[in-house]
């Protein structure tokens, strides 16, 4: 019984929307033969940690740091073709590069007005201060879906088209209508909070490093708790290692709900929102032990 009890206090309160996944076939340990196979492998592992459901993006395998229009699209039917394997639980964004901004313009109507992915995905292309990132944000904002968007402050120094927390500030000032995710609060650190702060519309995700004592709880001290969301960087980091960000602080319950699921809620679009509350009202007692 004791250890049925505290099993049961490692477990989140609520369903848990991890908005920062990629697949396991582009940092995954275990070589990957096919999207269902990810996914059927994800899942499992979000299982045990006890996640509810996942964005995953998909970035190419190997992963493309600077993908042409052909290789962001073939990504993408990777992440809708692990869709179909649980449509219920999986929400997959539509990774772009505003390298090819026309192209990612016509990529986000076919992944997102056509096949009703949940969101948008910008990694290290192109930095978020380009204006080359505008058309992609007019679009994101048409059809009101998040952008992640990666960020991180290094000690070494950043990739040469690598986004800054101050990257990410400026690409938020610039759209305030967009809702923007700012990936990694551990590679940006403190300084890196401090930098989107006086920006409403970006949030940031708890991912990016192993559990620093506190710094969730800091980041919603600074920001306000409606503007930090769960998202793991899975595989790269374990699910529950940066659950813990989140559960093993001072937060209380009700912001641990807001941070675990209910920021999410609000940010993805309607269609994807809809299906959560829909699926987590009936939710099986596999995903809520």
């Amino acid at each position: 019984m004791q250890f049925i009890e505290t099993r049961s206090r490692l477990r989140p309160p609520c369903p848990v929307v991890d908005v920062h996944v990629h697949p396991l076939a582009n940092f995954g340990s275990v070589p990957i033969k096919s999207p269902e196979q990810d996914s059927r492998l994800l899942l499992e592992a979000a299982d045990r940690a006890g996640i509810t459901y996942l964005c995953p993006f998909a970035l190419g395998a190997p992963p493309h740091i600077d993908p042409t229009p052909e290789q962001f699209r073939e990504a993408n039917d990777w992440a809708l073709a692990m869709r179909e394997f649980d449509p219920e639980r999986l929400l997959p964004f539509c990774y772009v590069s505003a390298a090819h901004p026309e192209k990612s313009v016509k990529e986000i109507d076919r992944c997102i007005g056509e096949h009703r992915m949940s969101g948008i995905k910008l990694w290290v292309a192109v930095r978020a201060s380009d204006r080359r990132l505008d058309p992609i944000m007019g679009k994101a904002i048409e059809y009101n879906v998040p952008v992640l968007q990666h960020a991180w402050l290094k000690t070494t120094g950043n990739m040469v088209n690598e986004s800054s927390p101050a990257d990410v500030a400026d690409l938020g000032c610039r759209h305030p209508k967009a809702k923007i995710i700012m990936a990694h609060l551990n590679g940006c650190g403190l300084r890196g909070i401090e930098d989107v702060k006086s920006v409403p519309n970006v949030h940031v995700d708890v991912g990016g490093g192993d559990p620093e004592s506190h710094i969730a709880d800091i980041a919603v001290d600074r920001l306000g708790v409606e503007r930090v969301v769960y998202g793991s960087d899975a595989p790269i980091r374990h699910f529950s290692i940066v659950l813990g960000k989140v559960m093993g602080g001072r937060l209380t319950e009700k912001q641990q709900r807001m941070i675990l699921y209910e920021n999410a809620l609000r940010l993805l679009p309607e269609w994807s929102a809809k299906s959560l509350r829909q699926s987590s009202d009936s939710m099986s007692p596999r995903r809520t032990r």
